[in-house]
């Protein structure tokens, strides 16, 4: 991990979230000697600061495998925070009616920290050969519907914070300002991105913004199709992209969007 520059020192603090870091990118945990080795530190330090955050419950000591994990408190804490809580309450039942609808799932992805961060999803049950996303995972802004959808539609001034914070999570890629401005010039005209997944082979994203009572796009509406050989399996791409253009609508009104304000 780089280290940024910063203009105040916190050191505990700072050694407290590079332990929460740390665990959030090992799901299967870690001990004592493990955490201090990755980050550098002496156990001595570190089993103070794991303590801390044992005893306020960020973390959970598994007694069989001897290691630290997190727990869900942050997860629990994000979902109280008021944006998320309110966009996920408005969304929620909209996007029910939509995955009937199409017959596919559906996921909101939100800006966070240089990428976009699927916030939840929505299944549609009697389709078992529907596509769904973990919630938490995250994908870079540069080479993927959502963050497409989420550069196209910000304002020019934070998009020059989401680039450069991508920027400085990923200093060993180059950017080609040019070649993203044309992408997000073209989202923003047809008002949804659409594209192969550059992950997943034989899969299609769609994603769609939902925008606040400032004007602000908040979220992203995605949804990813599995694309069969026998293409009379395949969805209807411009009844999807209807759908979701409706229904982002929808979502963004009860957000107190309004066009002609």
């Amino acid at each position: 991990m780089t280290e940024k520059e910063t203009k105040y020192k916190a050191p505990a603090l700072e050694k407290g979230m590079a332990i929460i870091e740390l665990l959030a990118r090992t799901p299967e945990g870690l001990n004592l000697t493990q955490i201090s080795d990755s980050l550098g530190k002496s156990k001595a330090e570190i089993f103070r600061m794991v303590a801390v955050l044992n005893d306020l419950h960020y973390l959970e000591f598994f007694q069989t495998e001897r290691v630290y994990r997190l727990s869900l408190k942050l997860y629990r804490l994000t979902h109280r925070y008021a944006p998320v809580h309110h966009l996920n309450n408005v969304a929620f039942p909209i996007i029910q009616e939509l995955c009937s609808d199409i017959q596919q799932s559906c996921h909101l992805v939100v800006y966070s920290d240089g990428g976009g961060l699927i916030l939840s999803h929505q299944d549609y049950d009697t389709n078992s050969n529907c596509l769904t996303l973990p919630v938490g995972g995250r994908g870079p802004l540069t080479d993927n519907c959502a963050g497409h959808v989420l550069l196209a539609f910000a304002s020019y001034d934070n998009r020059e914070r989401m680039l450069k914070a991508y920027q400085e999570n990923h200093p060993e890629l180059s950017l080609d300002l040019m070649a993203l401005r044309n992408i997000w010039l073209r989202v923003k005209e047809q008002g949804h991105e659409a594209m192969p997944s550059p992950v997943l082979a034989g899969v299609y994203d769609i994603g769609v913004p939902i925008f606040d009572y400032y004007h602000n796009a908040v979220a992203v509406l995605l949804t990813s199709i599995l694309m069969y050989r026998d293409e009379s399996r395949n969805a209807d791409f411009e009844h999807v992209i209807q759908k979701l253009k409706e229904t982002s609508h929808l979502i963004s009104q009860k957000m107190g969007f309004d066009e002609e304000a």
